[in-house]
């Protein structure tokens, strides 16, 4: 009896054990593209597909823009703490390759602490857990409805992988557009203003197209008009932006930083200097933060985060640079929770080019509530009742809520007020901060509410880190004189007014992919620019005197 029990115990331990390892991918695949794959890379492009592209406008959508789940993959390759994570704050998508596998996975999450009134699966056959590089790229079109852009992923010989995109759209009976390009999701970060980046990796993998023709077709599918291509500091084979950087809003982004003996040290020092000395599509220069990644024989990779709503979920490697990450992310992102996320898990433990960023994908909410602002940022010369604008969409089709159009600002860190937002057409809105005086601080943000019970703010996590601008001078419209050089309004919505002293000899205007948009060799006192046809976002204005100097103006269209 006594040897039948221990035999009985034996086997259910055996039996538990044995499960426990199932629930987590032993890949076929390795994160790197395998030796078949890169000979196919070399001539992958020839395998790709196209539909049109969606109607203009299209503007592609930021990770931390509202979202409305995450989704992973099954057999897992995170911790379970993870999903149970991520679970009680959104739905999770768990993609499975069998009906089986569904209610495995259900059994074994609900016995693990997952919520899962929030969790659900889809049957959609897959080779690997990587669903960050072969998951959807979210937009919202011209006909403000949110779709997905499709690639080809660069993997040639994981043929589930790439036809997976069809089926979650499908699922989230969202419209697909497919665009000619290889490419991978660990390689783009985007910012919802039409700025994105990647490593120029996406060259070498298209090499029938040139840098000005995947330029033009990011802008066609995406609504990207400044398309970073960055040289890959990492040094490694993987060439992925997400093993070092990572944008945290429209106007920050965190780098990787390396010692100064490791040979990479300066590439990785360069590319912090490119977004230094970058301008955002806010006009401002990025606000880049470092976070120590020394990687090699040591795992950090703290980039490699997640973004979800007001949460930030970090990935940790029991190193003793673990803490300082976790303070980068706090001083960045004030407001937000910051969730350090270990794995320990079968085999699938974190690495340096391979860790919770590209195991995980957010989802975007087809009925987001959509707001898009050019903020006041800086030290600005402006009226004393100043008018800020946004756009703002219900993107679910409920109305918005009238009185729920505001504007909270505080002056030189006073009580927090409120202005109403009123409709000036469409779904533009306005509202005035009043009676402002010189070297007055402000800080405000916008906030925003729909009859689908969606609550907004811009920035997106609102009174804990709002949008702050100095009163260098109030009234700058009644200081301009012939002899003045002034640009007015900064902001501007639809047209904005150049004063042109005698001695200025011509006017042009460039977008940030360098265009000529605007241009004159006779100026008169006083130009009038119509800029109701251009695209929101950030113009350079060079005007040259009869001495030859030129002098550089940010001008933003709200």
């Amino acid at each position: 009896m006594k040897r039948t029990l221990f035999c009985l115990l034996l086997g259910i331990i055996t039996f538990t054990t044995f499960s426990q390892s199932e629930h987590y991918a032993k890949q076929a695949y390795t994160y790197r593209a395998t030796q078949e794959e890169q000979q196919l890379l070399k001539t992958w492009y020839r395998n790709t597909q196209f539909t049109t592209p969606p109607a203009g406008p299209v503007t592609a959508i930021a990770e931390f823009q509202p979202m409305g789940g995450v989704m992973v993959a099954y057999p897992l390759g995170i911790p379970v703490n993870l999903v149970s994570e991520l679970s009680f704050i959104t739905k999770v998508k768990v993609i499975v390759n069998t009906a089986s596998d569904s209610n495995t996975a259900k059994t074994y999450f609900a016995a693990s602490g997952v919520n899962m009134d929030n969790v659900s699966c889809w049957v959609i056959p897959h080779d690997s857990y990587w669903t960050r590089d072969y998951g959807p790229w979210f937009i919202v079109d011209g006909n403000d409805e949110v779709g997905v852009v499709d690639f080809t992923y660069n993997r040639p010989t994981r043929p589930n992988d790439d036809a997976a995109l069809v089926q979650i759209t499908n699922q989230m009976q969202l419209n697909r557009y497919e665009m000619p390009m290889v490419h991978t999701g660990g390689n783009y970060m985007v910012d919802g203003y039409g700025t994105a980046a990647s490593t120029t990796l996406v060259l070498s993998e298209n090499t029938n197209q040139t840098a000005s023709s995947i330029q033009s077709m990011a802008n066609n599918y995406l609504g990207i008009n400044n398309y970073m291509l960055i040289d890959d500091p990492l040094g490694d084979y993987i060439e992925h932006i997400d093993c070092w950087g990572k944008f945290l809003d429209v106007d920050k982004v965190l780098i990787g930083q390396v010692p100064t003996s490791d040979s990479r040290y300066n590439d990785y020092e360069a590319v912090a200097n490119t977004f230094a000395n970058a301008l955002t599509p806010w006009g401002n220069h990025y606000q880049v933060f470092r976070v120590y990644t020394p990687g090699r024989n040591k795992t950090t990779p703290f980039t490699n985060s997640l973004i979800l709503n007001d949460h930030v979920f970090v990935p940790v490697a029991g190193t003793q640079w673990d803490n300082a990450a976790i303070e980068v992310y706090q001083q960045a992102m004030p407001g937000y929770t910051i969730v350090p996320i270990s794995n320990n898990s079968f085999s699938t433990g974190w690495e340096n080019t391979d860790a919770l960023h590209c195991r995980t994908h957010e989802l975007a909410d087809p009925g987001m509530l959509y707001i898009k602002h050019y903020p006041l940022l800086g030290s600005l010369d402006l009226p004393s009742a100043t008018t800020l604008q946004a756009e703002i969409k219900a993107l679910s089709g409920q109305a918005l809520v009238s009185d729920s159009l505001l504007v909270y600002y505080r002056i030189n860190n006073g009580t927090w007020q409120t202005a109403t937002l009123q409709s000036a057409g469409g779904s533009t809105y306005e509202a005035a901060i009043p009676e402002l005086q010189a070297n007055d601080e402000v800080d405000y943000y916008i906030f925003a509410k729909d009859n689908s019970g969606r609550r907004e703010r811009h920035p997106y996590i609102g009174p804990a880190d709002p949008h702050h601008f100095t009163v260098q001078s109030v009234g700058v419209e009644d200081h301009v004189t012939s002899n003045t050089l002034a640009l007015y309004p900064n902001p501007c919505n639809r047209q904005f007014v150049i004063c042109c002293p005698k001695t200025v000899r011509s006017v042009e205007v460039f977008d940030l992919t360098g265009k000529l948009i605007f241009s004159t060799a006779e100026p008169n006192a006083e130009i009038i620019i119509n800029t109701s046809n251009w695209v929101s976002g950030v113009y350079l204005v060079k005007i040259t005197d009869k001495d030859g100097k030129v002098f550089h103006k940010k001008v933003v269209r709200k």
